[in-house]
This record gives structure tokens, C-alpha cells and sequence, in this order.
């Protein structure tokens, strides 16, 4: 992927998530009449799967994955904590917390930006930057370009990618099984540290299994195919 550090941040466009959804979603009741509650977090994920439906199409194409891939990991991750609340306030405690204990952007590479959450770490990986060289200036500048949502979509777009391959390479990325896309989106959700073969078995362990949680991302994907598919396909 080619290296985007330097974009320009869209101020316009959808309505970031910000501290009143946050409120609204978190502290009033469930009323979907009103609009409010875990009813208002579920409208705003559509509302934002509908508005960025082109160009989640768009750059799955380029990142040669399927689209809905990509717009699970967006429906996971869009809303929650407040997206500038990620790299204004979070970013700049952990970078404290790396001067304190003297390890360079251990902590502060993990901090998730963007409408689709990605740890600054990663986002730089797949760039093709060094994560380890960046200054704290530069995680800020990374972190605001992950605020522009089509950056923020591009990049996950090619994530997915490299994660696909870390457990199939050579495939044809476009194409993948159910089990494939289950693997790849729970790698987004929990790294690369479990092996595959911890991941797939844990589909078919018992209901109530504590192990069935290392596939859990990826499955809700799957649980919500068809009404991703219909927005996507502007059904």
C-alpha cells in the first residue's frame, strides 16, 4: 500500500461519533421510537454503513477483499468511545506512560483511532512505516489522518488484507469462505498472536465454551451477512 502519513483530514462529511452520542447512547434508556439508547448506536452504525457504502466498495475493490468484510469490521467498530476523544486525550496518556518507562511507543502505538477503530501501530505496519521511528508528532498526524474517514476506510481496507494472507498466502483474496472471513475478522479484533487453528476450532466448541470467544468477531459478521449485503447493494 502506498505510504498516505501525509492526507488531508475531511472536517465535513457524516458527524464523527462525539461525546453526546456517546451520552445518548450510553446513559438513556433503549427506546427506538425516541431513538436512544443501544436503538440510537445501531441507527448511527447503519446511517454511517449507508453514507460510506461506495466507498467501502471502493476500496475493498482496491484492497482486493470483499466488501463485506470490510463492512462488518466497520459495523463493529463504528461508535463507542468518541472518535476524537482516541487521539486527543488517550494518545497523548500513553505517550506519558512511554517517556515514564522508557519504551518507545509501546503503549501509545496501541491507541485505536478512527470511526473503524485501528491501533496507530498497525495503521503505520500498513503503510509501510517502521511503527518503532515514529515521533510523538507524527503518531498525532497519523492519528488525525485516521479521522478522515476515507483514509481511515483505505487502511483497514488493505489491514484486512495482510491479515488474510498472514494465514492463507498466496490466495486470491477477492474470494474467501465463511471460515476465511471468520479468521480474518477475528485476527482484526485480536491480533495475530492466537493460532489459526485456536481461532477455527473455537466456531464449532459448545455454546457457552469460554473458547468460543476467539471466533465471536468474525461470526457476527456472518450473523449479519445478509442485511450487510442489502446495504451494500442498496436493496
Amino acid at each position: 500500500m502506498d505510504n498516505l502519513i501525509f492526507c488531508k483530514v475531511d472536517e465535513f462529511g457524516f458527524p464523527h461519533w462525539d461525546g453526546i452520542d456517546f451520552l445518548r447512547w450510553m446513559v438513556l434508556p433503549t427506546d427506538w421510537d425516541l431513538e436512544i439508547g443501544s436503538a440510537y448506536l445501531w441507527l448511527y452504525k447503519t446511517a454511517w454503513l449507508v453514507h460510506y457504502r461506495s466507498m467501502i466498495k471502493q476500496y475493498a475493490h482496491e484492497a482486493q477483499i470483499p466488501a463485506l468484510l470490510l463492512a462488518g469490521v466497520a459495523v463493529s467498530e463504528v461508535g463507542g468511545m468518541p472518535d476524537r476523544a482516541k487521539s486527543i486525550g488517550v494518545l497523548q496518556a500513553k505517550q506519558v506512560i512511554d517517556e515514564i518507562i522508557g519504551e518507545k511507543n509501546k503503549y501509545s502505538n496501541t491507541t485505536s483511532v478512527g470511526s473503524i477503530a485501528i491501533q496507530l501501530g498497525v495503521a503505520a505496519q500498513t503503510l509501510g512505516i517502521d511503527p518503532t521511528t515514529l515521533d510523538h508528532f507524527q503518531q498525532f498526524r497519523l492519528s488525525q489522518c485516521l479521522l478522515n474517514n476515507s483514509f481511515n476506510i483505505r487502511v483497514v481496507a488493505f489491514h484486512l488484507r495482510d491479515l488474510i494472507l498472514y494465514d492463507n498466502p498466496g490466495i486470491d483474496t477477492t474470494i474467501l469462505t465463511d471460515e476465511q472471513i471468520i479468521l480474518a475478522g477475528s485476527r482484526y479484533n485480536r491480533g495475530t498472536q492466537r493460532s489459526a487453528n485456536d481461532i477455527i476450532s473455537s466456531i464449532h466448541d459448545p455454546i457457552g465454551s469460554p473458547t468460543r470467544e476467539y471466533s465471536e468477531y468474525g461470526r457476527r459478521i456472518l450473523q449479519k451477512k445478509q442485511s450487510l449485503l442489502n446495504i451494500l447493494e442498496e436493496r
